[in-house]
Order: structure tokens, then sequence, then C-alpha cells
């Protein structure tokens, strides 16, 4: 007679659930409270993820919050309003761009703020680089209402930076010689040597 195999149950594959980024945070709160000596690696990885930048993809990502931009969106919250008033066209173009750019300026200062000085300098050249991109690349139909947006906010980028960085001049240095590589036009205009 044949040999009988004995059947096992096989382990349950473990399920991943979709969960929103508050929901991960309590998930990290409560293996944190439930493991203390995973403290040290949970800052060390949460330090790992803040500080990761990529300057090409900040400056993709730049360069497409403006690009997406389209007249058509200014015209229509531009003009006469129903509740009476008017609302120029230029100045919904500036709410607009202001409006696509601050999220850039928010990752500056929080960098900044919390003494993170390389992914500060680091996302200020992905910034440039994508303001420049966009300076000399912009294919959307907005790109009329953009003209000076993009000099004007990196000379205020830079401007910012060297007055929160007065002694570094070995990040100056740094900064200058991407503008050259990446920002030719705007190496000497913003950055004395």
């Amino acid at each position: 007679m044949g040999t009988t195999t004995k059947r096992t149950k096989r382990a349950k594959p473990t399920k991943s659930h979709p969960i929103s980024g508050v929901q991960a945070l309590q998930v990290l709160s409560m293996l944190k409270q439930n493991h203390p000596e995973l403290e040290s690696e949970i800052l060390q990885l949460s330090s790992r993820v803040f500080n990761d930048v990529s300057i090409e993809d900040v400056a993709q990502e730049v360069y497409y919050a403006l690009n997406n931009l389209e007249a058509h969106d200014c015209w229509e919250a531009s003009g006469r309003q129903w509740g009476g008033g008017y609302r120029d066209e230029y100045e919904v173009a500036d709410e607009m761009i202001r409006e696509a750019f601050s999220p850039f300026l928010f990752q500056i200062n929080t960098f900044h703020t919390v003494g993170e000085f390389a992914s500060e300098l680091a996302y200020i050249e992905g910034v440039l680089m994508g303001l420049y991109r966009f300076q000399k690349e912009a294919t959307t139909d907005f790109s009329d209402y953009t003209e000076d947006y993009p000099d004007t906010f990196a000379s205020d980028i830079l401007s910012d930076w060297s007055h929160r960085h007065p002694d570094d001049s070995s990040s100056l240095e740094t900064l200058h010689s991407f503008l050259s590589e990446k920002c030719p036009s705007w190496a000497d205009s913003f950055i004395a040597k």
C-alpha cells in the first residue's frame, strides 16, 4: 500500500491593509509604546525619510506644479463676480501661482526650522532647478502670466537663505557651483562669488 501524507495547515499570508497617514502614525506610536527599544531605530528611520531629498524629484515637482496651471482656470475665476465686484485676471493669476508654489516654500522653512541645513540646501537646489526649467521650457498657456515669477522666486529664496546662513561660505560656494552648472543664466545674477 501507498504511504499517506499528513496534511498540515498552511500559514495564511499576512494581509496588508491600505491605511491613511494618520493611521500609520497611530501604528508607529503603538509600536513605540509596546516596544520602547525600537524608539531609537524609529527616530533614525524617520530622520532618513525626512531628509531624503532628491534634487531631480523636487525640480520635477516644481516644474509640474507651475506648468499645470491653466489660463482657462484664471479666466474662469476673474471678471465680474456673482456676489458683486470684479477680480482682475492678473490678481487671480498671482494667487494661483503663489498657491501652487507655497508648498515648496513651506518645505524649505520646515527644513530650516528643524535645523536640517544640508536638506534645506538640497531642497533649495531642486526648487531652483525646477523654476529654471519652468522659465526655459514651460508649455502651459498660463506662462504669459508667470513671466517674472521664476526670477523673483529664485531671488527671494536665495536672499532668505543668505540671511539665514550669513557665515556659511562653503554652502554659498556650493550654491554658486550648482547655479553655474544647472541654471547658468542665474549664477552671476543671484550669487556673487
